[in-house]
């Protein structure tokens, strides 16, 4: 499978891709070993020990410099798992914007995602349309209906992750996997249950699976140089 879709110099559909995730500390005293596992990097705004825009866009600029890897800028709202409440969360992704990549947003924040769309117009970069649903797996109905929400707020890639509890939350991810592969999307199967989705989504089509560096941003992560060690393991990279 293969995309139009590039972050950064980063062409995303070709091979299974690991996004590392990372906070402010992971850029300033890097793990340079787990961050070669990488392909792409996360900076996780919402976890840094500062919120002051000028801390925020420096460490965007460093986390460039130093790795040479394209970035996705994320600031996650507290209904969607962010680690701190972010005050003025659309001033800070104005900061980044012309930083990063790609920019993730959530698809059930409309005037949210509407304005931060029209930052990745003026950059350039990849907007990210995002679910996270901490309780359960929707049935694929509801799954359908958020990615066709994301499409039409503007997102070019959507991001659908969910708890698993069962062996059919499973089976409902990697269906939605399935029948959506060609159009850009990252599913994840969050949780213990949900491991194994980290693995088998990105052969289904996901174009991202994510690891943590030094600490998980969501249920069920691997560690970033344990899952590519996998991916070699299985020749999946």
């Amino acid at each position: 499978m293969t995309t139009n879709i590039k972050i950064g110099h980063q062409k995303l559909g070709e091979r299974p891709l690991i996004a590392g995730v990372l906070t402010d500390a992971d850029v300033e005293m890097p793990d340079h070993e787990s961050i070669d596992c990488t392909d792409l990097l996360e900076l996780r705004v919402d976890m840094f020990s500062s919120l002051e825009p000028n801390h925020v866009a420096e460490t965007f600029r460093l986390a460039k410099e130093k790795f040479n890897k394209p970035i996705i800028g994320t600031i996650r709202h507290t209904s969607e798992g962010a680690k701190v409440k972010v005050p003025d969360r659309i001033q800070l992704y104005k900061v980044i914007a012309p930083l990063a990549d790609a920019l993730d947003i959530e698809i059930q924040k409309e005037a949210d995602i509407a304005q931060v769309k029209k930052l990745c117009i003026a950059n350039k970069t990849i907007l990210v349309g995002s679910y996270h649903n901490f309780n359960n797996t929707p049935q694929e109905i509801f799954l359908d209906s958020i990615e066709l929400k994301g499409r039409r707020l503007g997102a070019d890639i959507v991001k659908i992750a969910t708890a698993t509890f069962t062996r059919e939350d499973l089976i409902r991810i990697a269906s939605f996997t399935l029948k959506h592969r060609h159009k850009g999307i990252i599913a994840i199967a969050m949780g213990d249950v949900g491991l194994s989705s980290r693995i088998f989504c990105p052969i289904f089509g996901s174009l991202l699976t994510y690891a943590y560096i030094n600490e998980t941003s969501a249920p069920g992560q691997f560690a970033a140089c344990e899952l590519f060690k996998i991916f070699k393991k299985l020749h999946i990279i």
